[in-house]
């Protein structure tokens, strides 16, 4: 029998600028889906979601975060969704799927336990009661387990930090307030932890939300769901959904309850689940899939928008026969990922200090070639990789295994080393996957300082 594929649905992150642009012109699953989402928003007041995706040029997520939060969470959960209508009428047919926080809804309408339409009267009302919180916490991933990330927080004393998501053995996110969060990178600071927050103005499965659930509930009584026609199972409940669970409040509790990602990924693999497919943008959920159990493959058809019909096409054909996919598509195989010189987690300041060529003066357009080759001096250093291997091209993360959270901290020393006039949080590693791509965000930059 072949391996039939667990399909898992990202959450709020997975978004890249140009995404199922080049698709939608050859499976009418993109177009259908959007329609469907912007007339069921439009009847809430949400602008179109379509026109956001796929009009004009690719939009970066810092302009969709400048629209009403419905539009980039709308696109986000429709995207998922139409990759997995591409994939199902392609004849893929999976064993399970499993959203990763917001990603639980995607996966319940994938599911047929609720409507498309539904589904976005679901996002719009949890949006809705998720708005009076916004700016008064956040969310941070540090590069630790679950205990030392717990030792941390206990480290800060009067601390109202949480652990708000388990996703890898070396990934841990905490939610809390603003002030805590930065008290806790302080201390990861000193213990050399990675520390990256994360884009988004509230902090997700945390006590304090409470109030939320019930709004969101309230907001959504005449929702009505419908039995399940795919195993769902959920890695905050820690459990498969049923007919008899009320989805509605599940979904509440997502709100407060922490995601163990970690611990759903290891039972599914207990259980004999070896395929896993991400539908949705990047690859997000399928690196902590690699970096969580041995011998299994991987598939993350939207890494690269350039290459998005190759991507599909190879999950499809892997999750059918269980063996072919298209030449320059093969599977990631978690005993395979491509990390030369060994697994650097932190980046010592010393490692990153420029020595054959002297930063650029601010305010002047440097030679993007001098910027390419100190860009390959700093990260060749700070990573432990061989220079060669480090070309303007090259994707740091789908082909040389580099973690957005080592991305992130990486890009912090970007922002030092060329004295770029920007915060170091407003970077986003996917409008960045390359050397090249940060090159020339550095000349333009610099340019314009």
């Amino acid at each position: 029998m072949s391996d039939r594929p667990v399909v898992l649905f990202p959450g709020l992150g997975a978004y890249s600028a140009g995404v199922l642009r080049q698709t939608r012109h050859s499976h009418e699953e993109v177009d259908r889906t959007f329609e469907e989402i912007d007339r069921t928003a439009a009847l809430s007041g949400v602008p179109s979601v379509s026109a956001a995706l796929f009009d004009g040029d690719p939009r970066p997520v810092r302009e969709l975060l400048a629209e009403p939060a419905e539009v980039l969470q709308l696109a986000i959960f429709g995207v998922s969704l139409a990759v997995y209508r591409i994939l199902t009428a392609q004849g893929m047919r999976p064993r399970l799927l499993v959203g990763h926080s917001f990603g639980e809804m995607a996966a319940l309408v994938a599911a047929g336990a609720f409507t498309l339409a539904d589904g976005v009267r679901l996002v719009c009302a949890r949006t809705a009661a998720l708005a009076p919180w916004e700016g008064r916490g956040g969310m941070a991933a540090i590069g630790t387990d679950e205990a030392t990330a717990g030792h941390l927080v206990g480290v800060l004393g009067e601390s109202d930090l949480v652990i708000g998501c388990l996703n890898a053995p070396r990934q841990t996110v905490v939610a809390g307030p603003l002030e805590d969060l930065d008290r806790a990178e302080r201390v990861a600071a000193a213990l050399d932890l990675l520390f990256a927050r994360l884009h988004l103005p509230y902090a997700s499965h945390h006590p304090s939300m409470r109030p939320a659930m019930a709004d969101f509930v309230a907001r959504t009584a005449d929702i009505r769901r419908q039995p399940l026609r795919q195993a769902v199972y959920s890695p905050i409940h820690r459990r498969r959904y049923t007919d008899d669970d009320d989805l509605r409040q599940a979904l509440a509790e997502c709100l407060v309850r922490p995601v163990r990602f970690t611990e759903t990924v290891r039972s599914l693999h207990a259980m004999g689940c070896t395929t896993f497919i991400e539908s949705g943008a990047l690859n997000a959920l399928t690196k902590c899939v690699e970096q969580t159990v041995p011998a299994v493959r991987t598939f993350a058809p939207l890494t690269d928008p350039t290459q998005e019909e190759t991507g599909l096409r190879a999950a499809t054909l892997s999750a059918s026969d269980g063996r072919s996919h298209p030449p320059g598509s093969e599977p990631r195989t978690s005993g395979d990922v491509v990390r030369p010189g060994g697994h650097a987690e932190a980046v010592p300041e010393a490692q990153v200090v420029g020595v054959a060529m002297p930063p650029a003066r601010a305010g002047s357009a440097p030679d993007r070639s001098r910027v390419v080759a100190q860009l390959q001096q700093l990260y060749a250093q700070a990573l432990e990789y061989p220079p060669e291997l480090l070309t303007e091209d090259a994707l740091l993360e789908a082909e040389l295994g580099v973690d957005s959270l080592k991305q992130t901290a990486l890009l912090a020393k970007v922002v030092g080393r060329f004295g770029l006039r920007v915060q170091a949080g407003d970077l986003r590693v996917w409008e960045l996957p390359t050397l090249g791509r940060i090159a020339d965000y550095v000349t333009a930059t610099e340019s314009t300082g």
